[in-house]
């Protein structure tokens, strides 16, 4: 049975929220972290197998076609996906990215990093971006913007707005594309 693999490589806390949204909505989950120092918890807590991913095409490729994978949403993921990786799920590869592109992305703009430069910049707004994965590093075409008001807002508040609203909105936004691109239904 074709699953869903959520990717990310800290705390975990957006792949949960959407691990368990499309649990709720009965498409398999499997999880995938990338070091260590992972909270492997925030998805084995669910019931959901959590896998060490080897940042390799070739470990990228035996997770994938071990596990049936269709769909792959990145979620707090920081490194590249294997060229040959993209090719393959070409327009089923999704990653959620913490303020507006095209202006705040690119190598090292993630985390807190992200939030700082757009403080940092003097931006009124800020939000977060759900973009088809490419070769090129938060470069692929925008699939959900979200713009929210931040002017007079701290970092950390920016941080913490962008963070909630995000965990809120992005797992809906997987689990459609989920319906439209593997299940292959239309709204």
């Amino acid at each position: 049975m074709s699953c869903c693999l959520v990717v990310y490589s800290g705390r975990g806390r957006l792949a949960a929220a959407v691990a368990t949204y499309l649990q709720e909505k009965g498409v398999p989950v499997i999880g995938a972290v990338d070091r260590s120092t992972a909270n492997r918890a925030a998805l084995e807590s669910l019931g959901i197998p959590v896998f060490s991913l080897e940042p390799t095409p070739d470990g990228w490729a035996a997770l994938c076609s071990d596990r049936q994978v269709a769909l792959i949403a990145l979620a707090g993921f920081l490194r590249p996906v294997p060229p040959d990786i993209v090719a393959r799920y070409k327009g089923r590869i999704v990653n959620s990215h913490p303020a507006l592109l095209p202006a705040f992305g690119g190598k090292g703009m993630y985390g807190r990093r992200v939030h700082e430069a757009v403080v940092r910049e003097g931006a009124t707004e800020s939000g977060f971006t759900v973009h088809e994965v490419t070769e090129a590093y938060d470069e692929g075409p925008v699939v959900y913007q979200l713009r929210l008001p931040i002017e007079g807002l701290s970092v950390g508040e920016v941080e913490a707005f962008v963070q909630a609203v995000e965990r809120e909105l992005y797992p809906a936004i997987v689990w459609r594309l989920w319906v439209e691109r593997v299940e292959q239904r239309v709204f």
